[in-house]
């Protein structure tokens, strides 16, 4: 084995020190190239969550397909639909033992004890709505896992915007079809949740209330290879957020006419990805967030 491959012992050791426990319901965002070279792979990490969980635990992951929001006749097929979201949710989703969420674009696989009252959801609320995965999440007292990854990725900050109603978003109903597991293709209503019109500066800027929860000390941080992990409560997120919000909805973005960088983070490094394009052909851009930034091999390197 080289000595700079992560292993499963490394990996469940590192997700320990970031405060998950035997128990818990632990929602995954999660970027693979931070860790390092791991040995086995995403399964290797999907291994080891699910060992630090136990039995009596929960592991989700986001699964979301951004490919149907170009399509011109989606059909959602929550069975087949690769995960967009990285190698881990991809090992989550294909897991023999997980369960997945219906939704346009915004779907959950998780495995373990909630995975089916987390994922059997009415697929025509938003998936934001207190009634559907988010709702059921919070209820569960579930900690948020960023491995990898700074607050930019943490989709439960668009769940603290909807509960906050900021003006800058809103639902949209859309008309789609779902592939049923026997084949056949029924039509269904769904909900979206997608920004409204804004001509100003301001960007989204998440990791705002992220250092805000640091300086509280409600944020567990540790090393995973060469990710650097955080794990915090959702409860204590939406708290934070919805208590602030009251006070200014553009707590979640940048200042008017101010600068466009994120809030700087104390732990770890953050490095901003080149652009990576979504499966509906979007270039985007990623904050990851590693210990040593010469170990993270970027992609085509």
């Amino acid at each position: 084995m080289s000595q700079d491959e992560v292993t499963r012992d490394d990996i469940y050791h590192g997700l320990w020190d970031t405060g998950l426990h035997d128990g818990d319901v632990v929602l995954v965002h999660s970027a693979m190239r931070t860790l390092g070279r791991v040995r086995g792979g995403a399964d290797t990490v999907v291994s080891a969550l699910l060992e630090v969980i136990g039995e009596r635990g929960t592991l989700v992951a986001p699964t979301f397909t951004f490919v149907h929001e170009v399509e011109d006749d989606p059909i959602i097929d929550p069975r087949s639909d690769p995960s967009e979201m990285g190698a881990i949710t991809e090992a989550v989703r294909i897991h023999p033992q997980a369960v997945r969420s219906t939704a346009y674009r915004h779907s959950f696989a998780a495995i373990g004890r909630r995975a089916g009252v987390i994922t059997g959801v009415d697929p025509s609320l938003s998936v934001f709505d207190l009634r559907s995965c988010f709702g059921v999440m919070l209820a569960l007292n579930t900690q948020i896992l960023m491995l990898g990854m700074t607050y930019a990725s943490c989709t439960s900050l668009h769940f603290a915007e909807w509960l906050s109603e900021v003006p800058y978003r809103r639902a949209i109903p859309l008309d789609v079809k779902v592939r049923k597991p026997d084949g056949t293709v029924v039509p269904q209503v769904m909900t979206d949740y997608q920004p409204h019109t804004y001509t100003g500066t301001r960007r989204p800027d998440f990791n705002r209330l992220g250092r805000m929860l640091e300086e509280r000390r409600l944020v567990g941080m540790a090393a995973v290879g060469n990710a650097a992990a955080r794990r915090f409560a959702m409860r204590d997120l939406i708290d934070l957020a919805q208590t602030e919000a009251e006070r200014d909805y553009n707590v979640f973005r940048t200042a008017e006419g101010g600068t466009t960088h994120a809030t700087p983070l104390d732990f770890g490094t953050t490095v901003i990805s080149p652009e990576l394009p979504d499966r509906a052909g979007r270039p985007g851009r990623h904050q990851w967030s590693v210990v040593d930034e010469s170990r993270l091999t970027l992609p085509g390197g």
